[in-house]
């Protein structure tokens, strides 16, 4: 029997039984609450240590489970912020759903496999809609630009800038050849446009013909005509990814494992344009697939045995090819009209075999 000393505030030396021959019982009431829980699920069976006259009143084992899911997000749930309102703006597109299940259990056929802890399988699904709008600020040319009328237009510091006659370059009478050409020192001059307007006669059609395809400008931010076109535009973001797992034991040895993939997704870019000229990345598509098949065989408990066999797919699908290409343009400081980017394919497709040894090695 343990045995602790302490002394009393008498001075009286006293002798008290150790804590491990009688346990104590918990003082507070989350401590003697938790105890008392423990016992009665205890009593239903629904705990590990029940003693197995109480697990058979709990019902037959259900062999197959799993879930259900659905996690959303909208606009709808959304407060609009204060200065929103105030400049007469409303809250921004967001509808968003993530959905799927999984379902798990043992695999019976009639005739076959008949024991439930042998065969087991698994599948999951798992989706993804979303639109949720990008919101951007540019700067495009103005209806006056747009005719050649530059007469409004300045720069950051609100200086005007003049629009050189490309007709009208000459090489400069005060050139010097022994100095390095400079403002100071041009070697060739151009004379400005009168008024900063350039003549219907001297604009070029091709420009004229993609300029159409600018909006107007939808909003004055500034400083100045720059910042004038505002987009608050949606992307499209949509993805289905399947998994299915077939696990088998044989032999007491011997496991194979099979797992398959299956996903396939759709990215649509937000548009700065209603039409082909919008400068932005092109629509994309994914799809994946992916097969597995895998073996194990434990020889002794210090070596185990194994081989995998993989095959891969992943094709990427990049814009429209049923829609014409829209050349790029690059004018200035104004934003880009067409896109770097045109349709392509990419595929790719990958086999290993990937073979495996788990030992321990023994050094003497």
């Amino acid at each position: 029997m343990g045995a602790v000393l302490y002394i009393a505030a008498a001075g009286v030396l006293c002798i008290a039984a150790s804590a491990a021959d009688t346990p104590p019982r918990p003082s507070d009431p989350l401590s003697r609450a938790a105890d008392e829980f423990k016992a009665v699920t205890g009593q239903w069976g629904v705990r590990p240590e029940s003693p197995p006259a109480a697990q058979k009143k709990t019902g037959p084992k259900l062999l197959w489970h799993g879930r259900v899911y659905e996690n959303f997000r909208n606009d709808m749930l959304d407060a609009v912020p204060h200065e929103v309102t105030q400049n007469g703006g409303d809250k921004s597109l967001l509808r968003r759903n993530q959905f799927g299940f999984n379902v798990a259990g043992p695999l019976l056929l009639p005739h076959l496999i008949h024991d439930s802890n042998n065969t087991f399988v698994m599948v999951s699904y798992e989706g993804v809609r979303e639109r949720i709008s990008r919101a951007s600020l540019h700067t495009i040319p103005t209806a006056l630009e747009r005719t050649g009328d530059f007469s409004r237009t300045v720069d950051q510091a609100g200086i005007s800038l003049p629009v050189y006659d490309p007709a009208t370059t000459a090489r400069s009478p005060g050139y010097d050849a022994s100095q390095p050409v400079s403002l100071t020192n041009l070697q060739y001059v151009r004379t400005p446009f009168p008024g900063n307007r350039i003549p219907a006669s001297q604009l070029a059609a091709p420009i004229q013909q993609a300029i159409e395809f600018y909006p107007l400008p939808n909003t004055d931010i500034g400083p100045f005509f720059q910042n004038n076109y505002f987009v608050n535009a949606p992307q499209t973001d949509t993805a289905d990814g399947f998994i299915f797992k077939l696990d088998h034991p044989f032999r007491e040895r011997h496991r194979i494992t099979s797992t398959s993939t299956l996903s396939n997704g759709f990215l649509g870019s937000a548009r700065y344009f209603p039409n082909l000229a919008s400068p932005t990345t092109p629509d994309q598509s994914f799809t994946t697939r992916r097969s597995e098949l895998d073996y194990v065989f434990t020889a002794s408990a210090k070596t185990v045995y194994s081989a995998s066999l993989i095959a891969h797919s992943t094709t990427t699908n990049a814009g429209d090819t049923s829609q014409p290409a829209f050349p790029h343009y690059e004018l200035g400081n104004y934003l880009a009209m067409g896109t770097t980017r045109i349709c392509q394919t990419d595929e790719r497709n990958h086999q290993n075999l990937l073979p495996g040894l788990i030992g321990r090695l023994r050094i003497p």
